[in-house]
């Protein structure tokens, strides 16, 4: 999602481990059922422009629901899966009770249909997607599907069985659907999209990111700030007469719990890498790769051992692969920005200027 400037991904039959989705890295907003004990779908918001709330009420172990608002635009994000082994009658009541109430012309419906119909381009249509088609039709939603090779591949067999649908005030703001050439690493193959929202997302670049120790916090304290600031923002709340007056509240809220934070919590120092080819990408293949060796230390059976000492090597192989393509992304970037003007200005920056500092220290 970082390398390809990613900010929402709406998924289904994740790769899950003990009913949690693993790998991802802490600043990911990940959202699924967690009272299920299986996850057959989910959303993951890598932005942070992006404002979120999920109903729990409306999600499930396949099917997330997900409120979205990007500056003042409001919409809905539903990812679903479609269980092939049983009736869709039934999936489609428990989708009906939840469109029930929600803006549909504000939504966006990302599924796996384990359907088939011409309408999304497959050869032939079935009693399920027929079925489904009637239903998104019936509540006037659009398939923006466009005719591109199959979304589902097997070695035995290819099919049409991903479905895009937008309702009727975002269709417009579509643009570029298209399937993704990276590896998936499924028989599925990526999806992608963009809207391009009318309206402008507000700057948060500037904005303080920290990460708390929540574990070693003082509640107490935490508390006692809060309470000490609460009474005016409380009254100015009972007050509010437009949304500009509640958007104010909201913000003297989210700086006062940002203070009581800092002021109750042990912030949690975040290391930076220098170098310019790093990526979040290649931050989580490390930790794979830590914790494969790991595993292959630590573990006495061996036979076992050996097919962990299997995977650490390929783990590792893969890695250094991951360093390599980056470090020749990076240098090939760097090289562009060289011309006749600039060349020795370059390599006074960063040869002689940066060997000289480091002789002063």
């Amino acid at each position: 999602m970082e390398a390809d400037n990613i900010d929402c991904a709406l998924v289904q039959e994740p790769h899950s481990y003990r009913s949690s989705l693993l790998g991802y890295p802490s600043t990911y907003r990940l959202f699924y059922d967690p009272n299920s004990d299986i996850i057959k779908a989910a959303i993951i918001v890598r932005s942070r422009h992006l404002s979120t709330f999920i109903h729990y009420k409306n999600s499930d172990y396949n099917m997330v629901t997900l409120e979205v608002i990007a500056g003042s635009t409001a919409f809905t994000l539903f990812s679903y899966y479609f269980e092939p082994s049983k009736n869709i009658d039934s999936d489609l009541h428990k989708i009906s009770q939840v469109f029930s109430s929600k803006n549909l012309n504000r939504l966006v419906w990302i599924m796996d249909s384990n359907s088939k119909s011409e309408l999304w381009f497959s050869s032939y249509s079935d009693a399920r997607g027929d079925k489904l088609s009637e239903f998104i039709s019936a509540n006037n939603l659009l398939i923006i599907n466009e005719d591109c090779d199959p979304t589902f591949r097997a070695t035995q067999r290819t099919s049409y069985i991903d479905i895009t649908v937008v309702g009727s005030d975002l269709l417009e703001d579509n643009s570029s659907w298209c399937l993704s050439e990276n590896e998936s690493l499924s028989d599925h193959v990526m999806i992608e999209f963009e809207f391009c929202l009318s309206t402008v997302l507000r700057d948060t670049s500037s904005a303080p990111f920290v990460i708390c120790n929540t574990k070693k916090a003082s509640w107490c304290l935490f508390r006692k700030f809060c309470l000490s600031r609460m009474t005016h923002i409380f009254d100015t709340f009972n007050s509010c007469t437009n949304s500009s007056c509640l958007n104010t509240v909201i913000e003297e809220l989210s700086f006062v719990i940002y203070q009581a934070c800092l002021y109750s919590m042990h912030i949690k120092k975040t290391s930076k890498h220098n170098v310019p080819w790093w990526s979040i990408e290649i931050g989580c293949a490390r930790k794979r790769l830590n914790a494969s060796r790991r595993r292959f230390q630590r573990c006495k059976n061996p036979t076992v051992r050996e097919l962990y000492k299997n995977n650490y090597l390929e783990y590792r192989k893969d890695y250094n692969q991951i360093l390599i393509n980056a470090k020749s992304k990076s240098w090939k970037k760097f090289l562009l920005t060289i011309d006749a003007q600039n060349v020795w200005k370059k390599v006074y920056k960063y040869g002689v200027k940066k060997e000289f500092m480091k002789k002063l220290k």
